[in-house]
């Protein structure tokens, strides 16, 4: 059984810290080496939960958080070529991303920092890939 647990917490939780200009946003895709808290014990999975909860509620008590959410596992991958699409199954046992968190951060430096952050790096197998949100007129919500 997959027991990967993030909280989401409502944008109204996501203040700006007065100390730290906070007004740049990046989407933080979580990869895994397969379904990484499956490979737990219960005891670990239950350990992981913890820290990882305890990680995203000081990310949105500190005014960094907008949202945080996991992803199933299984998906499909749709690609085109010359209109023809072609749709292939996500190997949920290869690379694949488990989840999201999207950040508020002053700077790439900060999101670094705000990513290095994260309990699970206290394992093997989990990359972060940090991407700035792009701002374009007509697209983005204000």
């Amino acid at each position: 059984m997959s027991l990967v647990v993030f909280m989401t917490m409502p944008s109204s939780f996501a203040q700006s810290n007065s100390k730290t200009k906070v007004n740049q946003e990046f989407m933080y895709f979580v990869y895994s080496n397969g379904n990484r808290v499956t490979d737990l014990s219960s005891d670990k999975q239950q350990l992981h939960i913890k820290k990882i909860g305890a990680y995203i509620e000081n990310l949105a008590k500190t005014g960094k958080l907008k949202d945080a959410q996991p992803l199933e596992m299984e998906g499909t991958k749709i690609a085109s070529k010359k209109g023809i699409f072609t749709e292939t199954a996500l190997n949920k046992d290869k690379k694949v991303i488990a989840g999201y968190y999207h950040i508020l951060a002053a700077d790439m430096d900060d999101a670094i920092t705000i990513a290095k952050a994260d309990p699970r790096f206290e394992e093997e197998g989990w990359e972060i890939v940090i991407r700035p949100i792009k701002k374009v007129e007509g697209i983005n919500k204000k």
